[in-house]
């Protein structure tokens, strides 16, 4: 009788151990602001996204932008010695009316769970 209680307090532990771990690996990835203001053609344009649900990769981080000539430029945040690009700034001068598209991708640093994946698209409207 111990050994078969023994045994179910084992695998009860087992169990709850792995509920536990896989309810902290469905963090998803968040980037926000959901959508970025409206631009005026020739006036300075700066925005910030925030990247959260876990540490984006440096060396997986991809953007671009879209017309190429448009103007705007994003950087990640320079804290010293640690670059974040979890930490976006979309700055600028639009040189382009009309829509200016942002595309982000990547992925962040897997820890006890996977990595997750980054794909996002934002688009700006320019306007004169």
């Amino acid at each position: 009788m111990k050994k078969s209680r023994y045994h179910l307090m084992l695998i009860s532990g087992l169990f709850l151990a792995i509920f536990l771990t896989s309810c902290f690996c469905t963090q998803k990835i968040k980037v926000l602001p959901k959508s970025l203001p409206t631009a005026t053609l020739g006036i300075p344009y700066y925005e910030e996204i925030k990247v959260f649900g876990g540490v984006v990769r440096n060396e997986s981080f991809l953007y671009k932008i879209e017309p190429e000539n448009s103007g705007l430029e994003i950087s990640p945040t320079d804290f010293g010695k640690q670059i974040s690009f979890n930490d976006l700034k979309v700055k600028g001068t639009p040189r382009v009316a009309g829509p200016i598209t942002i595309i982000l991708s990547g992925s962040t640093y897997p820890t006890m769970c996977p990595g997750r994946e980054l794909n996002k698209t934002y688009t700006i409207k320019v306007e004169e």
